[in-house]
């Protein structure tokens, strides 16, 4: 095994010899939530990384692990049940994804923010970082007229149908098999449960447009950041696949394979 050089920014991670990469100095709450400072480009995908693999984990974690554990025969119905106390329909088992999502969606954009001012770009870009945000919101207004309207159509009084009068025993035979028919909400509505709130038609609704729209859009963000921002060089200055194995100052001589594809 080779030994490690004692010389070296990192030991562990010889290849590092920016120093502006160095890990040991990198501070953890400044870059998720200072947006007047600067990250480096290793401190930045390391941030990244971890609000990406976490949201991975707490959606996919969950998930596969109530769904064989329902195949194995345990009731776990009650992990799908959306919480009262939360108006969006979200699944108690995915509280946490949800939680952590919205929070990493203001953390990711502080984190754009901090590598656009290092490199000595305009960081209104980051604003991409929060499009799938605004057009969720967007898609979730639209959703949940979409939801109230539905609700509307369903709950609105119908047009009393035109009857012949009739007298005697027919009268009497119509009033009994009118009375001997179960109303509306007796068998069929039961059996799904209690109908839906106007609120919870228009929540759910909402959410799911919302939640389409933001992940799509996410996709496209993602790529954005790991194929632009995330290989943009320290300070702005060399080639655009400029990394940490190229120590500042160096940036003039880089060999070809560095130049911008």
């Amino acid at each position: 095994m080779k030994p490690l050089d004692p010389t070296a920014i990192d030991p562990h991670r010889p290849w590092i010899k920016d120093a502006r990469d160095n890990p040991h100095e990198m501070n953890w709450v400044q870059t998720f939530f200072n947006p007047l400072g600067a990250s480096s480009k290793l401190h930045f995908s390391r941030a990244w990384t971890f609000m990406f693999l976490g949201r991975i984990l707490l959606f996919i974690v969950p998930v596969f692990a109530v769904s064989i554990a329902s195949l194995a025969g345990a009731d776990l119905s009650a992990a799908w049940k959306p919480i009262e106390a939360i108006v969006l329909p979200v699944p108690a088992l995915l509280v946490p994804f949800f939680a952590f999502t919205l929070l990493t969606e203001m953390t990711s954009w502080v984190a754009h923010v901090r590598r656009f001012h290092e490199t000595h770009k305009s960081t209104l870009w980051a604003m991409i970082v929060l499009i799938p945000l605004i057009l969720g919101l967007v898609g979730f207004s639209i959703g949940a007229q979409g939801g109230i309207k539905e609700y509307e159509s369903m709950h609105a009084p119908k047009p009393a149908a035109e009857s012949v009068a009739t007298d005697g025993p027919e009268a009497a035979a119509t009033d009994t098999e009118a009375a001997a028919k179960p109303k509306q909400g007796q068998h069929g509505p039961q059996r799904n449960g209690p109908p839906q709130s106007e609120l919870a038609m228009a929540a759910g609704a909402g959410f799911g447009l919302a939640m389409m729209i933001w992940a799509v859009c996410s996709f496209f963000v993602m790529f954005w950041t790991l194929l632009y921002v995330a290989r943009m060089p320290n300070g702005g200055v060399g080639r655009f696949k400029t990394g940490s194995d190229i120590a500042q100052g160096e940036e003039k001589d880089l060999p070809a394979s560095y130049a911008a594809g």
